[in-house]
């Protein structure tokens, strides 16, 4: 079992992580083929392009195909940067609730307050 303090400086390791990442994007890239029939019924297999789908806001998924090398190999950066994002946030989790059950079975981690006695019932006498 780790202490608390190798938990907290693997916490600001990540969060340090997370702050480098500069350019994120969800989705995904992959290479999309189309079969098409010429004039004389022939099929043929056109492509690969490549394809950059993700989800809107809505929940839709949107495709866009992208045709410059450079622009490609940027989305790919940007999108295995969301994926460490995505790691890094899941072990900042898992950190944290390891955190917070080693606060709650740490006796000194507990709030101490001294008992107070309840009022009297009994009424003084004059």
């Amino acid at each position: 079992m780790q202490t608390a303090n190798q938990l907290l400086a693997r916490r600001r390791q990540l969060l340090s992580q997370i702050e480098d990442l500069d350019q994120i994007r969800r989705g995904s890239i992959t290479e999309q083929f189309v079969d098409a029939v010429l004039k004389d019924g022939t099929k043929v297999r056109r492509g690969p392009y490549t394809l950059y789908t993700f989800k809107n806001n809505d929940g839709r998924t949107v495709s866009r195909r992208l045709t410059d090398p450079a622009q490609i190999a940027h989305y790919r950066s940007q999108i295995e940067a969301f994926r460490q994002f995505q790691q890094c946030t899941a072990e900042l989790l898992t950190l944290g609730e390891t955190l917070s059950d080693q606060a709650l079975e740490d006796p000194e981690a507990q709030k101490k307050t001294p008992k107070s006695k309840p009022p009297s019932r009994t009424k003084s006498k004059p």
